[in-house]
This record gives structure tokens, sequence and C-alpha cells, in this order.
């Protein structure tokens, strides 16, 4: 049963959770894991003039792909690729001169990736994002209110996202007039922990509505030019791609502190994250953004009463995080798995959490079935 909305915030101890993954965007031309290289190649084809960087760090993605192959370790996504480059697939030893130069080509690929994402969203928001409409109108229906800030206040829901991509975000902005004078990510908006105008601060309203992007984002960038951690961001528009070109993803020549560096994309994967619990004291440019969403997303767990784990396959990678949220999770009743694979993904999580075995339910259907 769904609280009844008041004049304020529902109470944080009546809440429901919603954890997204990949197979959410699947159906809006967007990568699966073993697609990942055809659609980098695609794009690098696709990329004008006035991208030559740009094209040059796709070519440079693919490269690695390809010697991953060469050197008996394929990779099929984005953290298999960062993953294995890290692990000295490619030959490498552990030097620091080595490593240095495995970051740059794991940033490399993660400057390609974003911007293929990037280059998805204009035919993706054309197509209607069913899916994320459906999803829209029971966390955010005229239940909760017409107007998005009465709504955001008074829906019992939390969302979650392994996605990088920004459809969640697109859909939002498809299904509600927002003013954007606002702060789109900030604690009165969709409460993600980002301020477009406070770039070093990082705070997540724990008593409201909020969309927590867990491995980071495509659109947001991490910025260290002035010895503090900025996190710029954009607002994603429905009916426009972004802006695709060099000026986008790399410093200006003329910028005397990072001249010609790329503008990094917050994102990062699982033995990245793991990284910064062992070394506190580390200059990443997600050292602020991670701990301060994840303690947020714990204490979402905390207050749901009911999980839903929609399009998400729960990989191996992933399997740490997922299982401390669960666990996180004590006053929770029922864990509704809704994916083409739901019986076999619930019977590894019943493997891997024994004492919650009994909460698992699967709903085998795809994102579009919502």
């Amino acid at each position: 049963m769904t609280p009844q909305a008041t004049s304020g915030s529902v109470p944080v101890d009546f809440t429901r959770l919603i954890i997204l993954g990949a197979g959410c965007s699947l159906g809006y031309g967007y990568p699966s894991a073993k697609d990942m290289v055809p659609h980098l190649r695609r794009f690098a084809d696709a990329l004008t003039n006035q991208s030559t960087r740009l094209r040059q760090f796709v070519h440079k993605a693919l490269g690695t792909f390809d010697r991953l192959v060469e050197a008996g370790a394929p990779a099929s996504t984005l953290d298999d690729l960062a993953w294995l480059v890290h692990q000295g697939k490619l030959g490498t030893n552990r030097s620091l001169e080595n490593e240095s130069a495995n970051n740059r080509l794991v940033e490399t690929a993660k400057v390609a990736v974003a911007a293929l994402f990037l280059s998805k969203e204009e035919p993706a928001a054309k197509s209607g994002l069913a899916g994320y409409r459906t999803l829209m109108r029971r966390i955010l229906g005229s239940e909760f209110g017409t107007d998005y800030r009465l709504a955001l206040k008074q829906t019992p829901y939390r969302v979650l996202t392994f996605n990088y991509d920004r459809l969640f975000e697109l859909a939002y902005r498809q299904h509600f007039d927002v003013d954007l004078t606002q702060a789109f990510y900030g604690p009165t908006g969709l409460n993600s922990g980002l301020f477009q105008v406070m770039p070093g601060r990082i705070e997540v309203d724990p008593n409201r509505f909020s969309f927590l992007k867990l491995h980071g984002s495509v659109g947001v960038f991490s910025d260290d030019r002035y010895g503090r951690c900025d996190h710029v961001h954009s607002i994603p528009e429905p009916g426009e791609t972004p802006r695709l070109s060099d000026d986008q993803f790399f410093f200006p020549s003329n910028d005397h502190l990072q001249p010609n560096l790329p503008n990094l994309p917050l994102i990062l994967f699982p033995h990245e994250k793991d990284f910064l619990k062992e070394y506190p004291d580390n200059r990443l440019p997600y050292r602020v953004y991670i701990p301060t969403i994840w303690e947020a997303a714990r204490r979402f767990a905390t207050q749901a009463e009911q999980i839903e784990i929609i399009g998400y396959s729960c990989p191996e990678p992933d399997s740490p995080a997922l299982r401390s949220l669960i666990e996180a999770s004590t006053k929770c009743k029922r864990v509704v798995v809704q994916n083409p694979s739901a019986k076999a993904i619930c019977q590894r999580m019943r493997s891997r959490l024994p004492s919650h075995a009994g909460l698992f339910e699967a709903y085998e259907s795809t994102f579009e079935d919502t």
C-alpha cells in the first residue's frame, strides 16, 4: 500500500527503493555489454571535423579493446577494459610510470564512452522513453501532486541507478515543466548531490525523493584545476543532442593549469570505488562524490520497506556494493527483481545473501513492461 500524501515529505521510515540497471536503456539505442565496441566504431565514423581530438580518443579506446584481444584478455565493456588494463594485461608491470600510462588509457576510454552516450540522447528522447515515462508516472504521478516540487516532497520513492546515461533525467523533463532556475540535481530538485553554482559541494537531503547515480554520470566532469574537487555538469535537453566537440571534452591549449588535457567524465568502476577506501588521501576526481553518494544510498536502503531491482543483472563486479545495500535494508519485506532473466538473478542473489533469500521475488519482463 502506498502511503497517503501529506503537505510535507513522506516520513523517512516508510519508503520504496528502486535500483535501475543497463537493461532499462537497451530499448533506446544504448549498447549492451557485448555491443559496446561496434557502437564505438560507428560513433568514431560519425564524428565531425570539429571533433578531431575526440575522434582520436575514440579510436585510441578502440585500439585498447583491440590490444586486449591480441593479448588474450578480450574486454566487452568499459568496466572490463579498466580492470584488465589496471591488471597489466597489456604487458605492463606495476611501475609508477606504467600505472600512469594505464590510467591515461582508462581515462581515454571514459571520454570515448561518455561522448558516445551523449550522442544517443536526442533520438532516445524522441522515441518517447516509454519505460521511463511509465516509471515516472508511478513514482512522481498525480497522486503526489501535479507540481514537480510537491511530487518530489511527497513521493515515498527513492531511485538508485548504476547507469551512466541520462535517460531518467530526460524522462523527468518530459514528465514535468521543470523550473531550470532551480538546482536541477540539488536537494530541491532530483536531490542527486550536485550543485550547478557550487561545484565543489556534494550534498543529499535524506528526507525526500532522491535520484543517485552510483557509478557517476555522463555530462558531469571532474575539475581539479584550482586545488579542489569541482563537479561541473550540464542539464540534459530532451529536444537536442549535447554539443560533441573538442571544446567540451578538452581543456583549451591556453589553459596554463591543464593545457590540452581531457575534461574527465565523472565515471568510475567497482574496483576504483574500492581504491578510495584503501587510499583515503587519494587525488582521484570522484573522491568527494562517491563517499557521499554511497552513504546516502545506504541510508535510503535502511528506510526501504520494499526494493525493486529493474533492468539490472546484478553482475559479479557490483556484488559487494549491491550486497551492502540489501544487508542495510533491515526494514525491507520484499526485493522484487524485474528482468527477462529474473529467476536466474534471484537464484544468484539468494546464494549471495542466504540470510535474505526469502525476500527475493522474480518478475520476468522487460523494462517497457514496468
